[in-house]
């Protein structure tokens, strides 16, 4: 008898379930999603995981079961319910992390009524766009307030001035250009509050060469001076800047708060 126990304990044991807490990181790297939850694991993690690696679990995004798994974890952080992990017993996604082999939410009673964590918000500060999941070199990736299958991120673009762009103007107030290098900006520029964009790039008379030779304005050490160096039509990189709004923030920067 203590022998068939050990068998069927020894069966079970890869498939181990973690007891329901709530996600306290979630990250995406290429096609794997790694988190970590509030309570630490109690089970016997797989040998091939790394020490530092403990507490932390994979997801693999390229599989359907992945991104169905995934999009629970987001529903999980955005409305704070309790998360249970089954363990596959193994590592696969990532060769020192512990592989999910499938995972549930339930309600969580204990939720705070405030909104924990960053979140992120229109450009109005009052709207309220999605909860932040992670942060990597200036991109927020967040859930967003109405649910998603796919990762969501938002990076900020901002400018301090015009010191980079050229002018027509003397004053360089009106129709700033920039030099096109193949990819689109989105930029806000602080010094006068706008979103700018670049304009039609099929249209020639957007571009800065079209003006011949008509002397061209820049801004050095605060001042709009003239360059002396060359003329609008030696300029065939540069192309209008337009005002705009962002897509998702609108006339000025999203905020995380």
């Amino acid at each position: 008898m203590r022998y068939l126990s050990t068998a069927f304990f020894t069966l079970l044991a890869p498939c181990a379930a973690m007891a329901a807490s709530t996600v306290a990181e979630l990250n995406v790297s290429g096609d794997v999603a790694t988190f970590t939850l509030s309570e630490p694991k109690t089970h016997a993690v797989p040998s091939c995981v790394n020490s530092d690696k403990q507490n932390h679990w994979a997801i693999n995004l390229n599989s359907l079961q992945g991104q169905a798994m995934y999009s629970l974890l987001v529903t999980a952080v955005s409305k704070e319910q309790l998360v249970s992990v089954q363990s596959a017993g193994r590592c696969e996604a990532i060769a020192d992390v512990e592989q999910v082999q499938s995972l549930s939410l339930s309600t969580n009673s204990n939720k705070s009524t405030g909104s924990g964590g960053a979140w992120l918000y229109k450009g109005d500060g009052v709207t309220k766009v999605g909860k932040i999941l992670s942060a990597a070199n200036n991109t927020y990736y967040y859930s967003p307030v109405e649910g998603t299958k796919t990762i969501v991120f938002y990076s900020p673009s901002t400018t301090e001035n015009f010191s980079s762009l050229y002018f027509l103007d003397p004053e360089c107030k009106v129709d700033p250009y920039k030099d096109y290098y193949g990819y689109p900006v989105l930029s806000y520029f602080k010094n006068v509050g706008e979103y700018f964009t670049f304009s039609d790039l099929n249209s020639e008379a957007n571009r800065l060469s079209s003006h011949g030779s008509k002397p061209v304005y820049i801004i050095q050490n605060n001042s709009c001076i003239r360059n002396q160096s060359y003329i609008a039509q030696d300029h065939n990189r540069a192309v209008k800047l337009e005002k705009t709004e962002h897509p998702l923030c609108g006339k000025t920067p999203c905020w995380i708060k």
